[in-house]
């Protein structure tokens, strides 16, 4: 088998951010699902990388673990994901934008949590806390707890009724630029990605001039193939990512099984792509 012909996801979450598997159990289920390649691309943290490794070496497994991190930042209103894979984890400018980036999602927390004690919802941090066991409490721990509570059915609801921009307890995110965010990676020896174009309920119109932006700021690739999407979506991405002469990546966005698309089952991306790994060495 080359490298070209492995099974790439090159987007996924474990439990250092909002995932619900650990590091460990990610890697696992990486190779049970015949996964070759695999990012771990927590939200804004490269706290589970190390685990990931170790995991590996420890069992031999046969997988090759790509360095990753999901830096979140803010345009024009709209709170957009960046991506960056082969990172150097010891750089120093990354890791000084991740402990900035992590002071902010602690006070947003708290924030959220003080809304919703607005609408008789008490103890929300910590119970938050728990559900992201000991790390960084995100809006999807908040979901959790609203959901196993009983003040919502789902994660759509949760987010519609609470967390959402629309919801009682919305906070906007005060989160780096996208710019930052790409000069940061490149800092780090990595590639920058924009993660999930069509996620962020833009029009065509919006997502070709957020596309614009990322590669007139030195962006290297777009999410070509990504989670649930149809084979319209794939086409159109694919044609930005030859209109901006930028490379295609793919990646399922895992975080839990129920609410996500499985590790590596993203459809393949088109041949008039090219892919972001054509010339990794593995």
């Amino acid at each position: 088998m080359t490298s070209q012909s492995y099974c790439y996801d090159l987007h996924s979450h474990s439990t250092a951010s909002d995932g619900i598997f650990s590091p460990a159990d990610l890697m696992q289920r990486a190779v049970v699902n015949q996964v070759n390649v695999l990012a771990l691309t927590d939200h804004d943290t490269i706290k589970g990388l190390l685990a990931a490794h170790q995991y590996i070496k420890r069992h031999s497994l046969p997988l090759h673990l790509v360095n990753g991190v999901e830096i979140s930042t803010c345009w024009k209103n709209s709170e957009i994901h960046i991506v960056g894979l082969n990172i150097d984890v010891t750089s120093k400018p990354l890791n000084m934008l991740l402990d900035a980036q992590e002071n902010q999602r602690i006070e947003r927390a708290k924030e959220i949590a003080y809304k919703l004690k607005k609408v008789s919802i008490d103890d929300a941090y910590e119970q938050a806390q728990i559900y992201a066991k000991g790390d960084i409490v995100s809006r999807a721990h908040f979901a959790r707890f609203l959901i196993d509570k009983g003040y919502a059915k789902d994660m759509k609801r949760a987010f519609k009724k609470y967390l959402g921009k629309s919801g009682y307890a919305y906070v906007a995110p005060k989160w780096t630029t996208i710019e930052e965010a790409i000069c940061v990676i490149h800092l780090a020896k990595g590639q920058a990605v924009l993660a999930h174009p069509s996620r962020y309920d833009l029009t065509l119109s919006k997502m070709r001039t957020l596309i614009g932006y990322f590669k007139q700021h030195g962006g290297d690739a777009i999410e070509v193939s990504q989670s649930r999407q149809t084979v319209d979506e794939l086409n159109i991405l694919a044609k930005f990512a030859r209109d901006f002469d930028l490379l295609a990546s793919q990646g399922s966005d895992f975080h839990d099984a129920m609410n996500y698309l499985d590790l590596g089952k993203t459809q393949p991306l088109p041949e008039n792509v090219l892919p972001i790994w054509h010339n990794w060495s593995l």
